[in-house]
């Protein structure tokens, strides 16, 4: 089943990108000792942000990886 999503404005989708299950030695690292990916894919960009009455276009488009910021809540 495939939804089409469409963010609005300055909004983008990302998906987090999965991380190889093995590390360079060959051992094979649990799920609960992963750290979340650092890195996603722009999967749907919305049209942009309204500035002075002009639609300004986001610099990304869908396909590009782009680092994940992390936020820390307490």
């Amino acid at each position: 089943m495939t939804v089409n999503i469409t963010p609005l404005h300055d909004r983008v989708l990302v998906r987090r990108l999965e991380e190889k299950e093995t590390a360079k030695g060959g051992i094979i690292i649990p799920d609960t000792a992963k750290e979340k990916p650092q890195e996603g894919e722009v999967m749907a960009v919305g049209a942009g942000k309204m500035e002075k009455g002009r639609r300004v276009p986001l610099d990304v488009k869908v396909g590009d990886r782009h680092p994940l910021r992390q936020i820390h809540r307490k």
